[in-house]
């Protein structure tokens, strides 16, 4: 276990701000002694690391919040993509040293210029956007992206990243969201309240994409048990229960 101030000492973040990371439940520590002192271990540690990790990478606390609160194959996935994306940036960075030691030393060959060029960094992008598609047509969202409902049919998500600047990373935990929530509540039915609160976030996840209203919504449940066959192959009975929750709710 480690203190707040070997904690603070070992990461540089000072001891203020871990206590605010407690207080809106970002980082609780692992224990509090009678005198008030938080304490840390490993698991706490571990998600501190991933919060500074995010932090980073210039995403926010509540955009962090919800990537931490998510199953961990989803946030593996995104910093698996993060990692790639890193590489690229650290490959370019490299070659901009080179040239920075070369102009130093009164030498220039017209090959630097090359070393502005991003196109590389663009297409390691695109590849990021494409496999979280890719992720999302084989997944949980497989009707909403198949069954033509919108504009752009399976390029939906792309078409709506496009149009709207969407974060990806914020888009992946998102979806991680969504099926944690259908998830936790098929062991209470499709008419319970956490299945309403699981609807409530899906209509709200596809907002975040395109413009839906509560007949869209309808469809997009109906087209769950179109594509049955192909969800039950990875979780059975699951089309069914969304397609249930859904028209409970938007009959």
């Amino acid at each position: 276990m480690k203190s707040v101030n070997e904690v603070s000492k070992l990461s540089g973040v000072s001891r203020r701000t871990l206590q605010y990371y407690d207080e809106i439940g970002l980082l609780p520590p692992s224990a509090v002694k009678k005198s008030g002192y938080r304490q840390y271990d490993d698991d706490s540690l571990r998600r501190l690391w991933r919060i500074l990790f995010y932090k980073e990478l210039g995403i926010s606390l509540d955009d962090i919040r919800l990537l931490l609160d998510n199953p961990k194959e989803v946030e593996k996935e995104l910093m698996r993509r993060h990692k790639q994306l890193l590489l690229e940036k650290q490959s370019q960075l490299q070659k901009l040293l080179l040239s920075v030691e070369r102009i130093l030393n009164d030498e220039f060959d017209i090959s630097m210029l090359r070393d502005f060029d991003k196109k590389r960094l663009e297409a390691a992008k695109k590849l990021y956007a494409n496999e979280i598609r890719a992720l999302m047509e084989s997944s949980f969202f497989l009707p909403v992206v198949k069954s033509g409902l919108f504009p752009g049919g399976v390029s939906i998500v792309k078409n709506a990243a496009n149009i709207m600047n969407l974060d990806f990373g914020k888009l992946i935990a998102l979806c991680g969201d969504v099926i944690q929530k259908f998830g936790e509540a098929r062991q209470d039915g499709p008419h319970s309240l956490a299945a309403k609160e699981a609807v409530a976030a899906y209509k709200e996840f596809i907002n975040s994409l395109i413009p839906c209203d509560d007949k869209a919504f309808r469809k997009i449940g109906q087209a769950y048990l179109k594509y049955k066959e192909d969800l039950d192959k990875k979780t059975p009975g699951l089309a069914e229960f969304v397609y249930e929750a859904i028209l409970h709710v938007y009959q």
